[in-house]
């Protein structure tokens, strides 16, 4: 009783547009689980070995980067909801291409596609919560959300491993629907049973973008929504990318970004290929894989509600560091003992603690930068993390078809260490919390000045 008040009452105590918000995620997260299980032993299935997968990665990167450079101009124009529901619509179209006609070219484009869609979400996530909450209850908010989309991956983690796994059965393998020829089918068995599961899976997701509909927009984003249109529009959109890329680079942002692109590196290396990893090589059955992704989100799911008082506890910026740094030592255990036993225990603990710090991060950063950059500095935020996980995954392919699986993940241990160090190089300052300055009760709710969150003494 105590574990779903801890889920309703914060839920309660949340705007219309937040709790909308939430459940769309919530649905969206049962297809998101699936593919976490099965996606890239699908494409394995099909032939696909791990650098095409690489360059997927790479090519859905472009996608994300052609999402995220407009991403303030559009929302400004358009609106959350309308964007929200584009951004449905684009990845669902071609995540369903991918799965009826899954030839190089078209996994490619579609790919694209997918990274646009994916990233549009990214940029507009934190922001919308942000106005949707205050600085008091931010942090419990991101916590809340994450949790509430782990839980709901549980099932499609859960579904992901059983469903594959029940297609290849004797009973069903025998079955007209396995057996016989239908056009856009795989022809392989195992293939096949990977496809029709997405297929199934997928469809759940579709009526995520109901409560998208019933978003109702704030007075403020309907009047930039409803502004003249201006007579040079490309001059407009060249200059927010002209903006955007001056931020990047300079002052929290770019600290922020430099982060986020180490351990963007770090986890492209070794997690697009960790499923083909404990499936292939160490012989896990697809049923128990999908077991222990859901018994992983029990724990992210768990990771997110005490991530908030444990950064009220030591501090937002200690509890980045310290968790991220505790994790190292379960990735090399990963790496360096191929035991299935030690592998998936080591990896339980590796991805609890690595994503403690979620929550902490994403208020660290709203409070750390006025509301009107709020869409550009969490674009740029997520692209860093994305382009370098993208390059992660391409060389982290490579890696894997010289040297096998377990060599990324040792690989990416200087990446994660080293990101880690940096941000308390750059944030952790001695005697004081960063970013939790005191600040005046009537300036509770407002966003602090990045010079003042972040000067260094």
């Amino acid at each position: 009783m105590g574990m779903l008040s801890s889920f309703v009452d914060p839920f309660r105590a949340l705007s219309r547009n937040a709790q909308l918000y939430l459940i769309s995620n919530s649905i969206q997260a049962i297809t998101a689980g699936a593919l976490v299980v099965i996606y890239t032993l699908y494409l394995s299935a099909l032939g696909y070995n791990a650098g095409f997968i690489g360059l997927l990665a790479v090519v859905g990167t472009i996608g994300g980067a052609l999402g995220i450079v407009p991403s303030q101009w559009l929302v400004n124009r358009f609106g959350w909801r309308t964007m929200l529901i584009w951004s449905d619509m684009i990845g669902g179209v071609a995540i369903f291409l991918q799965l009826i006609l899954p030839t190089p070219p078209l996994l490619i484009l579609t790919s694209v596609g997918i990274g646009a869609s994916v990233a549009i979400v990214l940029v507009i996530n934190a922001p919308f919560l942000a106005a949707n909450s205050t600085t008091r209850d931010r942090t419990a908010l991101y916590g809340l959300n994450n949790a509430l989309q782990f839980l709901a991956s549980i099932i499609g983690s859960l579904l992901g491993g059983a469903l594959p796994a029940w297609f290849i059965s004797s009973a069903m393998s025998k079955s007209w629907l396995l057996q016989a020829h239908i056009p856009l089918l795989a022809t392989n068995l195992q293939a096949r049973a990977y496809q029709l599961s997405l297929l199934i899976l997928g469809a759940l997701a579709v009526p995520s973008i109901i409560p998208i509909f019933l978003i109702r927009e704030s007075q403020r984003e309907r009047t930039a929504a409803s502004e003249p249109r201006i007579a040079h529009p490309w001059r407009v959109r060249l200059d927010s990318l002209l903006v955007q890329i001056r931020v990047g680079v300079r002052g929290v942002i770019g600290r922020f970004s430099l982060f986020q692109a180490l351990l963007g590196v770090g986890a492209g290396l070794w997690f697009p290929y960790f499923n083909i990893y404990v499936v292939k090589q160490l012989g896990l059955s697809t049923f128990l894989y999908g077991l222990l992704i859901a018994t992983g989100t029990v724990l992210l799911a768990i990771a997110s509600l005490v991530a908030a008082p444990l950064s009220e506890r030591f501090g937002k910026v200690p509890t980045i560091v310290i968790c991220h740094l505790c994790a190292l030592p379960f990735l090399v255990l990963m790496g360096a003992i191929p035991v299935l036993p030690v592998v998936c225990v080591a990896y339980l603990l590796r991805g609890t603690l690595a994503n403690i710090p979620g929550p902490p991060l994403q208020s660290f950063l709203m409070e750390a930068v006025p509301e009107r950059e709020r869409v550009i500095a969490n674009g740029v935020y997520n692209v860093s993390w994305q382009v370098a996980w993208a390059l992660g995954a391409l060389v982290g392919g490579l890696i894997v078809n010289v040297l096998g699986y377990q060599a990324p993940m040792l690989v990416a241990v200087p990446w994660y260490g080293g990101a880690a160090l940096l941000f308390a190089w750059f944030f952790w300052r001695g005697g004081r919390r960063a970013g939790e300055v005191e600040k005046p009760q009537a300036e509770t709710d407002a966003p602090l000045p990045a010079s003042e969150l972040f000067r260094r003494d």
